[in-house]
């Protein structure tokens, strides 16, 4: 795998998403209102944080990475385990399904489990975001040249 096209992916997805975390949740016509075409970093708005931070959608994207390098494959028992740690760090931020997807990791559900069972309570339309996508980016770096294994990590 080419190193500066790894580095590529994780400052581009770490900047986009420092970029609108400030707005985060927020309308079109809102971020137009406040920020006009917001293109530099910001702080404070959504979370309330210095401009440049990154979110749990960012952070848990590395330790998606973090367990892809340590293992040198897809573990996702070894991510289940990264995600709970960092859940256990007190990140400021942390999507509702997600928190009570590692909670359910964190008190014994195993991890094939854990999220389809927060996927199944919840309403439709309140159980899809963009952050499952955001996780994807550390998988298509060391499967990019098999995409059925792509497929089936993601």
């Amino acid at each position: 795998m080419d190193a500066d096209r790894a580095r590529g992916v994780f400052l581009g997805l770490a900047c986009g998403d420092a970029l609108g975390r400030p707005v985060e949740f927020a309308s079109a016509s809102n971020i137009v209102a406040e920020h006009g075409r917001l293109d530099e970093m910001v702080g404070h708005g959504t979370w309330n944080q210095p401009a440049g931070t990154i979110t749990d959608d960012t952070e848990q994207a590395l330790c998606i990475a973090h367990s892809l390098v340590d293992q040198q494959t897809f573990d996702p028992a070894d991510i289940a385990e990264q995600f709970v740690a960092w859940y256990d760090s007190g990140p400021f931020d942390i999507g509702r399904m997600t928190m009570r997807s590692l909670s359910r990791l964190k008190h014994g559900d195993a991890w094939d489990e854990a999220g389809q069972q927060v996927w199944a309570q919840s309403p439709e339309g309140q159980n899809a975001g963009n952050g499952s996508v955001m996780r994807c980016p550390p998988l298509a770096l060391p499967y990019m040249e098999d995409r059925a294994q792509l497929v089936t990590v993601s």
